[in-house]
């Protein structure tokens, strides 16, 4: 049963239905209303190591989904209410909501676009207590999410290509940690289709984020400019120049780089070419280095970049790998980024505000058959502190999972998948706690009639763990029912 948390502030839903209600008087609209019911039986609800304890939960939800497609705007609604009764203990009882809200609406013809986002959804707690947290077990948090900006693209076939937007981004979280408002743009000018001998690429971005529970607050500016001369051989000489800015919340966090340097492309296609440069150094953080990319783009389905430059922590790399035919979708990404005020990887003693190091590695396969369908994920995730003397200095999870989907008639689907992470947290001044989790799932559906749907099935939580008293074995029996209206 898929069910999400918290919360009875009703007044997200009567804004996003009235918002809704007055774009769709011109426009393609979608709106589906629905309620459900259900029962999840498991027979250890605290998920603890010892003196287990069984709850049955009943869960009544309602919710709504909406779609509006207008001349030159769109609006996408999804939101839900749970009520949750544990018959274990009453006092559990609770009130949880969703939210995924998007919104975008061009103006006139001006190349301006206005944009509006929102989301309430559950998050761990805290990733060393339990990455895996629900709220049929506990120990999640609620987050909300609300943003409003500006965009802005101009006409890429003159002699200039620009796009722009501005933002303001508000963050809480149920706990107060890492709650925030902030606010950024960025930009990305290039020349234009018309342009012919002259090239330039300059791309920058500034985020500045403060606390709403203390003094602290972070800004990043960060700026790339790569400008040269178009041949018509196929050779792009340049002169790139790279500056990175980061304002932590000491000097700790805080660091900032400089690098400038004569480099060349050459391009075999249109969208195909190699980069090479050498790069003077005018900061503490590196000397004067190499740095070089691939692009091969033989077709709009197919992509590979690999890219290694310098930043201000030292060595710095990035990669995707893309492919996507009629059936098969594969896709391979890593990307290294600094960030503050993020709870991806938040256990416990880590510094939420701080300005930190995330890296990501995430490879994808989707093959989609006539009846059946699978799905491969594997990925690893990084978050490394800048700050020597914080105690939590490194969060690390890997992962793999396998999902497979067949349907056995237009009615009824049955869909298994096994996921299983490792998590590694190494603390300056605690010994390192190894977490693995397991997750296997066996789930049908059935398709009663066009309104009414049902699902059910089986799930096995474990969890091992270095900290013996945070490991746990969970195994849970659900069935449920929706109904559009």
């Amino acid at each position: 049963m898929t069910i999400k948390k918290r919360a009875n502030h009703k007044r997200w839903l009567i804004c996003c239905v009235a918002l809704a209600t007055t774009r769709s008087l011109a426009a393609d609209t979608e709106f589906t209303p629905y309620v459900g019911g259900g029962f999840t039986y498991t027979d250890n609800i605290d998920r603890t190591a010892e003196d287990r304890q069984g709850s049955l939960i009943s869960d009544l939800s309602a919710g709504i989904t909406t779609d509006i497609q207008g001349a030159d705007g769109n609006i996408d609604l999804d939101y839900e209410l749970n009520q949750l009764f544990f018959s274990h203990d009453s006092n559990e009882n609770e009130t949880y909501q969703t939210l995924s809200f998007a919104a975008d609406k061009g103006i006139s013809r001006t190349g301006f676009r206005v944009e509006a986002a929102a989301s309430i959804e559950n998050i761990a707690r805290a990733v060393d207590q339990n990455a895996n947290a629900d709220i049929v077990s506990g120990d999640t948090i609620e987050n909300k999410d609300a943003s409003v900006g500006v965009s802005y693209r101009s006409n890429p076939r003159s002699k200039v290509d620009l796009t722009a937007r501005a933002y303001t981004d508000i963050v809480n979280n149920e706990d107060d940690i890492g709650n925030y408002n902030g606010y950024g743009a960025e930009f990305s000018f290039a020349n234009g289709e018309s342009v012919k001998k002259l090239f330039w690429q300059i791309d920058a971005s500034y985020q500045y984020k403060e606390s709403k529970d203390n003094d602290d607050d972070t800004a990043i500016t960060l700026y790339r400019q790569d400008i040269g001369f178009q041949t018509l051989s196929g050779w792009v000489p340049l002169v790139r120049f790279n500056f990175e800015d980061y304002e932590g919340t000491s000097d700790a966090d805080s660091a900032d780089t400089l690098s400038w340097g004569p480099g060349v492309q050459y391009f075999w296609t249109k969208r195909s070419y190699l980069e090479l440069s050498y790069n003077f150094s005018e900061d503490d953080n590196n000397s004067d280095f190499w740095a070089g990319a691939i692009h091969i783009n033989p077709t709009p389905r197919t992509r590979i970049l690999a890219a290694y430059d310098k930043r201000f922590y030292g060595d710095a790399y990035e990669l995707l790998l893309s492919h996507r035919s009629r059936r098969i979708t594969n896709s391979i990404r890593y990307t290294e980024e600094a960030v503050s005020f993020d709870r991806d990887l938040f256990s416990s003693d880590s510094t939420v505000e701080e300005i930190s190091l995330s890296r990501r590695l995430e490879w994808t396969t989707v093959l989609t058959g006539r009846r059946t369908d699978y799905e491969l994920n594997i990925f690893h995730d990084e978050r490394e502190a800048l700050n020597a003397t914080a105690d939590e200095q490194n969060d690390e999870v890997d992962g793999i999972g396998i999902a497979v989907r067949h349907r056995l008639s237009r009615r009824f689907s049955l869909a298994g998948r096994f996921d299983y992470d490792y998590y590694q947290f190494i603390s300056r001044t605690r010994p390192t706690q190894n977490d693995y989790y397991r997750i296997y799932e066996l789930e049908g559906k059935y398709q009663i009639n066009k309104q009414l749907t049902s699902s059910f099935g089986i799930e096995h939580n474990n969890k091992s763990s270095s900290f013996a008293s945070n490991s746990y074995d969970e195994t849970r029996i659900f069935i449920d029912i929706r109904m559009q209206l």
